[in-house]
């Protein structure tokens, strides 16, 4: 296996190796002089299973590392002497790219004290060997730190991955796992440099999201697409929705503009079946940021509208304009007015209710600036049937309104018909004004 034959590398590398210390451009970057680790063994879930945490500071830089580790990799160490009174202890632990050697005191399951790092100049030399360049001191403790290792160099190289000593160092302090490498691998992740890695790791890109974007007809996405429509939210179950509405093939910038504004998929098969299949993103836009629902344009379309525009669409939702009140008012026979009059009727109070009404007294069909005007003067369904009942119903809008405004009802209308037989408006309010009826 490669894995293996690196290692072998690796120890015959050493041999030769006297000094920790690499030669170069890479001396000029020590690792942390002094790393301070703590075990805690109540924290493990086995006998031989304990918590090490690892922690160093370099550079105004503070690194803290702790996960579980065997017992059986701190070489020096045994359960035994966790237990008990404080005494010292003394341990080594050996990474591929170098060695903490530690030394502290352990009492009642606890143990701390500090290490010193020495990196593998034979590490660093197989490195270079695979095309990775120099490695520094620090770069060596940092994948130590990780356990970035022969196998971890082995598995990028036979992917075909790009890296620096320092990109595989901080790959493992982003949590780009082996397991992690091979689990993207797996699910088609593009090979490249391992920055794409590190940057789907960080947005919590896992090898899952990766193989349902592919079901999904994402197959050749890039890590930075992967991460950004992670970032916003959009799953496969969504791309698979916009593309039952009809809204396959969008440019992924698109559909991170959708899912931003809230647009879901079950929202624009209910504008597909209103008959508003495919719109631009502007128009989709334009609708979604006023709230109008699916059951709204479903609404418009069981009431007989067509398509509108959407810039009518929305003008309608803007003024509180709802699906019902316009099917009660294409009952009544306003069928065919400009959305503009519409929005006028709806935003002077004109209710569903007195146009109805206007109609069932038997009036004409009003003009809706007629409309206005008998609504501004205070003029009700029940007056209009009134004026009507009495005779009138060949007034003028104005006139209806000239009798409302002098306070003439019903009763002051029978009243000025029992005195003069069928007196004209102006009469009507003469007499009214005068206080004879």
């Amino acid at each position: 296996m490669r894995a293996e034959r690196l290692r072998m590398a690796l120890m015959g590398a050493a041999a030769a190796v006297l000094s920790v210390a690499l030669a170069g451009p890479a001396a000029a970057s020590p690792a942390a002089e002094t790393v301070r680790w703590q075990i805690d063994a109540d924290r493990g879930y086995s006998a031989d299973v304990v918590q090490l945490t690892l922690t160093s500071e370099q550079g105004g830089r503070r690194s803290v590392v702790s996960s579980p580790a065997s017992i059986n990799v701190l070489e020096g160490l045994s359960p035994a002497q966790l237990q008990g009174v404080e005494k010292p202890v003394a341990f080594k632990m050996q990474r591929d790219a170098g060695e903490f050697e530690c030394r502290g005191t352990a009492a009642e399951r606890h143990a701390a004290g500090d290490c010193v790092f020495h990196g593998s100049q034979s590490f660093a030399q197989v490195l270079a060997s695979r095309g990775v360049g120099p490695a520094s001191a620090d770069d060596l403790y940092r994948m130590s730190l990780h356990n970035v290792g022969a196998d971890y160099v082995e598995a990028l190289h036979a992917l075909h991955y790009t890296t620096s000593a320092a990109e595989l160092a901080r790959a493992g302090e982003h949590g780009v796992t082996l397991k992690y490498i091979h689990e993207m691998a797996a699910a088609g992740f593009p090979a490249g440099k391992i920055d794409g890695l590190i940057l789907c790791r960080d947005h919590g890109v896992d090898a899952e999201y990766v193989e349902a974007m592919r079901r999904a007809g994402l197959a050749s996405i890039t890590p930075e697409a992967l991460a950004q429509l992670r970032d916003h939210g959009v799953s496969s179950s969504y791309i698979a929705g916009l593309r039952s509405a009809g809204y396959q093939g969008l440019p992924l910038d698109q559909v991170v503009v959708l899912r931003d504004h809230g647009v879901s998929a079950t929202w624009l098969g209910a504008l597909q079946r209103a008959g508003y299949g495919r719109l631009s993103l502007p128009d989709v836009l334009a609708l979604a940021d006023r709230g109008v629902s699916g059951e709204y344009m479903e609404g418009l379309h069981k009431a007989g509208f067509g398509r509108l525009k959407v810039d009518d669409v929305a003008a309608l939702r803007d003024h509180g304009v709802s699906a019902e009140w316009l099917a009660r008012l294409r009952r009544a026979g306003y069928d065919d007015l400009p959305i503009g009059q519409v929005v006028r009727l709806r935003d002077n109070g004109v209710s569903a209710d007195f146009i109805e009404g206007a109609r069932a007294a038997g009036y004409r069909k009003l003009q809706p600036d007629e409309i206005l005007l008998l609504r501004a003067h205070g003029v009700t369904s029940d007056m209009i049937h009134d004026v009507v009942a009495a005779g009138y119903g060949q007034l003028a809008p104005a006139e209806i309104a000239r009798l409302r405004d002098h306070g003439v009802t019903a009763t002051t209308l029978r009243r000025a018909q029992a005195l003069t037989g069928r007196p004209s408006v102006d009469e009507i309010i003469r007499l009214r004004d005068l206080g004879t009826i």
